[in-house]
This record gives C-alpha cells, sequence and structure tokens, in this order.
C-alpha cells in the first residue's frame, strides 16, 4: 500500500549533515509504466536514503551506479562539483569526465558521503507537463498549493538545524520558491546566477543541471567558482 504521507516526509539522498546540499524542485521518473512500483519502494524510505540503495529496484536504478552508467545529466554537474569542493585537479578533460562518471556513480548522495540531495516537492515526474497523482490532488496548481509550504517547513528545519559549507538551488524558473527558503537575505547576480549568504551559509541560485548552461568545462568551473566563492575560478 502506498504511504503518502511517508513519501511526502521525505528529506533526500545523502547524509542528512552533509556539507555540501542541492535543491531542485522534484525527481524525475525513468519510466511512467512503473510509478505505482516507485511509490511502493518510497513508502519504505528513511527519511534519508542512501542514493543507491534507494535506487534498488527502481526501473533502470541499477544502471545508474554501473562501472559504464547511464547518463544523468543532474548528477553529472553534481558530480563535478563535488570534485571541485574536494580539491580534485585533472590533467585533461578526458581524466576529468572519467573522474565525473566514477563520483557519480560511487559516492553522490551516499550515505558516508559529503552531499545531501532533495527536492522542494515530494511526487516524481517523468516532466512538469505531465500530472500522474489525480486521485491526490486535481491537478498540479493544487498540489504545488498544498505541498509546497510543509515541504518548505520541513527543509527550512532541515537546512537550519546544521551548519553547511553550500547550498545549491537549481532550476531558473523555480527560483522564487527557492527564495522562500532563506528569508531576510541580500541576493547579489553573477552571470547567470545569484548568490546569497544564510546564516553563514553561501546559497546558490542557478539554471537547471541538464540545461546547457553546463556543457563545458568552462562553464562548470564557472559555477564551482560562484557556488564556492572561489574568484576567479581555480581549473
Amino acid at each position: 500500500m502506498i504511504d503518502w504521507p511517508k513519501i511526502e516526509q521525505f528529506v533526500g539522498y545523502g547524509r542528512l549533515d552533509a556539507p555540501v546540499v542541492f535543491i531542485g524542485m522534484e525527481e524525475g521518473l525513468a519510466d511512467e509504466a512503473g510509478l505505482e512500483n516507485d511509490l511502493l519502494l518510497r513508502s519504505r524510505f528513511s527519511p534519508v536514503m542512501d542514493l543507491k540503495k534507494a535506487h534498488e529496484g527502481i526501473v533502470d536504478g541499477d544502471s545508474l551506479f554501473s562501472e559504464s552508467p547511464r547518463r544523468q545529466p543532474t548528477w553529472r554537474v553534481m558530480a563535478d562539483l563535488m570534485l571541485h569542493y574536494e580539491g580534485k585537479t585533472f590533467s585533461d578533460a578526458e581524466e576529468r569526465s572519467s573522474a565525473r562518471r566514477a563520483y557519480r556513480a560511487q559516492r553522490l548522495g551516499r550515505a558516508d558521503g559529503d552531499s545531501l540531495l532533495t527536492e522542494l516537492l515530494p511526487y516524481p515526474h517523468r516532466n512538469v507537463g505531465s500530472w500522474l497523482y489525480r486521485e491526490r490532488f486535481d491537478d498540479r496548481e493544487a498540489y504545488v498549493a498544498k505541498m509546497l509550504p510543509k515541504r518548505l517547513s520541513l527543509l527550512d528545519g532541515v537546512l537550519a538545524d546544521l551548519p553547511r559549507n553550500a547550498v545549491i538551488c537549481y532550476g531558473r524558473a523555480d527560483w522564487p520558491y527557492f527564495k522562500r527558503l532563506f528569508a531576510d537575505v541580500s541576493w547579489t547576480s553573477r552571470g547567470r546566477f545569484e548568490y546569497a549568504a544564510w546564516k553563514g551559509t553561501r546559497v546558490t541560485l542557478t539554471d537547471h543541471f541538464a540545461s546547457k548552461y553546463f556543457n563545458t568545462d568552462a562553464q562548470l568551473d564557472e559555477f564551482s567558482a560562484v557556488a564556492f566563492g572561489r574568484y576567479p575560478a581555480t581549473y
């Protein structure tokens, strides 16, 4: 049986006290036909899960963690940022690309890692144009109106209770929602980014990681420089 309240209280993947937090709008869905199975698995999640363990049994989940993991643009950018966080350097683009693949397959969002991956909304979707939860809400607008305040409250507690080095919110269309998490801060613009200091933590707003703005290593370097307050970029 699907446990909706448990799904709605799920925090995310990784380590609760991780120094780097990524916040998106909502999780993706590999296959709409597998939605019920996906939700049944989520109904057994703990509030915070190891990314790999959580994907066991989800459609195509295992292929994300193989020696040659399938493409996942969002995690690619996260992995690159985490390599910057660790101060890694590389001899060439191929070595860097290989390190990204290995990091996202083996270390991103892991229970013993340095990242926490979370979302503003709790139900997975293949894209924002689909609506798969009519038994719960008439439409997406009703869902957002009901769930967003609850999730903002949940995430506020998660973020405020523990020290962080960086919080990154991705998805330009959702910036107004993200900003509701960080009250009474002054935002500074730099290129396509905005950033602010919140309770001693650097918060960065950026485009969605699957966009064209993260295609090159130079773009990823600039992102890292903004997210960690390092100017100029060190790569």
